[in-house]
């Protein structure tokens, strides 16, 4: 049996059109009183920053493998990678002579210079005691080799000169200066300092991260040279980041903390605040008056702006990296 339901097809287009005009009506209208009782500021090219640690190696070396991947979260102390280190046995032993090598001079020259010199016989006057004077003060800085031999022995003819008299000679201890003796001190130290890194670069074989954080692949990779010190990988620190974005100073009076704002990372809505407002001007002001210069950095090109921080709340399974750019809504003020 055949059942006509064209009445019933023209009630539904009649009175469901009338319905999707209608939910349209209500839509527009909840837009409308939204809008009219807040005013959305959209800041477009906001980036996430915040602090980033450097993973350093401790000693030169090839890197022979890479533990942790790009964005992978890592914990303090974990091994990040493993170094084949470059310090030979051979190096240490010399580093443990130059070391032996500085503690000798600096006992010598700590138990005094020394030196023969001459004394000469009969003679006086002031003419023997000006020559007596600038030979001793000539012999003084050849002992601590600031004059040439040459200068020295001049002076010590001059001074037998002056004497017309017969020579002796005899031993005398003379102190070094405190300058040579501090300068021996500081090669003793640049030594022991140079023994201990060595030592401690022969075990290390093992790269460490030195915070909790984000892990970021530089252009190292396995099989990479790298250099004691040379930063190796890049650790944004877990609680340190932020969104930043800067808007025009006329936004001044209208911005400011605890106003809500949401944007997008990674596929993934946040609803966060802002934390932070700066006005770049007063702030480069105050960083050239502590250079000692005037006026404003010329590199800088949000100068006269405002800086606006903003937070990213804790959110489990979003990857977010430094440099990562978004579109920033923050809400104002009616």
């Amino acid at each position: 049996m055949e059942v006509d339901i064209s009445d019933k097809a023209h009630a539904v287009i009649k009175y469901g059109l009338a319905v999707l005009l209608l939910a349209a009506f209500l839509c527009a209208g909840v837009v409308w009183l939204y809008q009219s009782s807040h005013r959305t500021l959209s800041i477009v090219e906001a980036e996430v920053a915040g602090h980033v640690v450097q993973a350093r190696a401790l000693a030169a070396g090839t890197i022979t493998e890479i533990l942790v991947g790009d964005g992978e979260p890592v914990k303090q102390g974990q091994v990040l990678a493993k170094i084949k280190v470059k310090v030979s046995p051979e190096q240490i032993q010399q580093l443990e002579s130059n070391l032996a090598l500085s503690q000798r001079n600096l006992e010598e020259l700590q138990a005094g210079v020394v030196t023969v010199q001459p004394v000469f016989g009969g003679g006086s006057g002031e003419d023997v005691d000006a020559a007596r004077t600038r030979y001793e003060k000539t012999q003084f800085l050849y002992d601590m080799g600031a004059v040439s031999a040459n200068e020295r022995d001049a002076a010590e003819a001059a001074y037998q000169a002056a004497m017309g008299g017969s020579v002796s000679y005899q031993t005398v201890t003379r102190s070094a200066s405190p300058e040579a003796i501090s300068r021996a001190e500081v090669q003793v130290r640049q030594a022991e300092a140079a023994l201990a890194s060595a030592q401690q670069a022969s075990g290390a074989t093992e790269l460490f991260a030195p915070v909790d954080g984000i892990m970021y692949l530089t252009e190292i990779k396995e099989g990479s040279e790298v250099h004691a010190g040379e930063p190796v990988f890049r650790i944004g620190a877990i609680g340190e980041m932020w969104i930043e974005a800067y808007a025009a100073k006329e936004y001044a009076d209208l911005i400011h903390v605890g106003q809500t704002a949401y944007y997008t990372l990674n596929g993934h809505d946040f609803l966060a605040s802002v934390a932070e407002v700066n006005d770049l001007s007063e702030a480069e002001q105050k960083n050239a008056a502590a250079r000692g210069t005037e006026g404003m950095r010329p590199d800088n090109p949000h100068v006269g702006q405002l800086q606006v921080r903003i937070s990213i709340p804790s959110q489990k399974g979003v990857q977010i990296r430094p440099a990562m750019q978004t579109t920033v809504k923050v809400l104002l003020d009616r």
